[in-house]
């Protein structure tokens, strides 16, 4: 039976009895929606499903590259968060990524969107599963990837390079490749913003779609607090991302799409004419008659880095509104314009910048770097609903216009709740209100500490200030 992209799905224990090749061939049947003007290689064609094992076999070298993909692994769904001032936090992003590339076997393809990618242990593992016969196929933001030049230690070029090396006798179906898109993939303004990884298979998993705020970089993992989406075996949601893959790889602009599979819808950008994605879940909101929660009201948790002219106002007004109903509001930031400001002043906001030197500096700060939201209560019609926003979009008219991923994901109560208290742990450890903010470009006028013995010896106010490439270090 055909689901509603028109694929036929199969069934698990047929699947359990498929080989690589037909695994590679499910990822790349979706593939040729039309030839792509990325350069310098263009979209692969087809595999029929006579070639597909035999196209597998070529790919896989003689000797596989590192240690064995474990055919028994099971990816978790499910949210994932990193802080960035605890220690075996910092990375956990970062692991479970690393931890995906290393199951993927011969013959399954991994698809990556990053707006920036500067990573070596995330870059090795790519080359790693390219080697041991995994398609690898990533778009990068063009002006980040030149601004990397030809240093083999930074991740484009190094990634360039080993691709290129382990092209040699592929098929060109099964080619890995590493690209940019002139402007934004999609659109025709803006800029590449995205950041998701499609895998076919990793381990015993299969139609792994990853989305979040993180891009591929050490910042994100040392830095920054971001979250991580995964969902699995959902074959549906899966090829709606692959369809956004194949106009992606178009470099052309294209409708906005939007779609929903059971409890998941996803939203696209550029937006063009439709309902902002927060206030898709926002206007569905009521404030009192919540039947799990304590207190009766519906709790209202917002983590989203940069709020920004007209369409960040639009969303701070309707969650003041919501809060002078009674919910229960939180909300967590890195960025807001003044007139922003003022329409939340007087609420739960606080600013998360901990600023590591005499004045701010976004390339060693700490700071909330979501685009997301939770709400826990009354919402959709429900009142025991819980909805999560995740997303790689900042409310600004350049997250409107640019190519981002928006994911909703209702009736999930256990990762509404570890959205919920992450956001309160996020604002009782936040330095700043909206009295005391301070932009990315402004100094540090008042002392860190805000007093008492508890304050002083928090982790939190005493992270190590190594550059990024030191830090990262810690993850391998």
């Amino acid at each position: 039976m055909a689901n509603s992209w028109g694929i036929a799905a199969r069934g698990r224990g047929a699947r359990a009895r498929v080989a690589a090749g037909l695994a590679l061939l499910l990822a790349t049947s979706v593939l040729v929606a039309g030839q792509g003007v990325l350069a310098p290689a263009q979209a692969a064609p087809a595999v029929t499903p006579a070639a597909a094992p035999a196209a597998a076999r070529a790919a896989a070298p003689s000797v596989a590259a590192g240690r064995k993909p474990n055919p028994a692994y099971v990816v978790t769904p499910g949210i994932t968060f990193n802080h960035p001032f605890r220690n075996g936090q910092r990375g956990k992003i970062h692991h479970k990524i690393a931890a995906t590339l290393r199951n993927v076997p011969a013959g399954a393809t991994v698809r990556v969107i990053t707006w920036n990618f500067d990573s070596p242990y995330l870059a090795h593992r790519f080359i790693r599963a390219h080697e041991r016969g995994v398609t690898v196929q990533i778009i990068m933001s063009r002006g980040l990837a030149r601004s990397q030049g030809r240093n083999l230690a930074r991740s484009y070029p190094m990634v360039q390079r080993a691709f290129s090396r382990g092209n040699k006798g592929r098929p060109e179906e099964l080619k890995s490749w590493i690209r940019t898109c002139r402007q934004t993939c999609r659109g025709k303004r803006g800029s590449m913003h995205s950041k998701l990884m499609l895998v076919s298979r990793s381990g015993a998993t299969n139609w792994i779609v990853m989305q979040g705020s993180g891009n591929l970089t050490g910042a994100a993992a040392v830095q920054q607090f971001n979250d991580w989406t995964t969902v699995t075996e959902n074959q549906p949601l899966y090829d709606g991302w692959m369809q956004m893959w194949n106009q992606a790889i178009q470099d052309r602009n294209f409708p906005a799409l939007r779609f929903t599979t059971g409890n998941i819808t996803t939203m696209f950008a550029p937006h063009k004419g439709e309902v902002d994605p927060a206030l898709s879940v926002l206007n569905k909101v009521q404030c009192t008659g919540a039947t799990n929660t304590a207190s009766g009201r519906t709790k209202v948790r917002v983590a989203n880095a940069v709020w920004g002219e007209e369409r960040g106002a639009r969303i701070a007004r309707k969650v003041r509104q919501l809060d002078r109903q009674g919910c229960d509001v939180e909300i967590v930031f890195m960025m807001m314009q003044r007139h922003i400001r003022g329409i939340l002043r007087g609420m739960r906001a606080k600013q998360m910048v901990y600023i590591t030197g005499l004045t701010a500096n976004k390339f060693k700060d700490r700071y909330v770097h979501m685009k997301g939201l939770a709400v826990q209560g009354n919402v959709d019609g429900r009142p025991d609903g819980n909805v999560v926003l995740s997303s790689s979009e900042n409310w600004t008219r350049l997250g409107w216009h640019s190519d981002e991923e928006n994911i909703i994901i209702r009736d999930d109560a256990a990762m509404t709740q570890k959205y919920v208290d992450h956001v309160d742990l996020i604002y009782r450890e936040a330095p700043r209100t909206l009295s005391n903010y301070v932009n990315s470009a402004d100094p540090d006028p008042t002392p860190r500490p805000r007093g008492g013995v508890a304050d002083r010896n928090s982790r939190y106010l005493g992270p190590k200030d190594y550059p990024f490439h030191e830090l990262e270090a810690e993850l391998s």
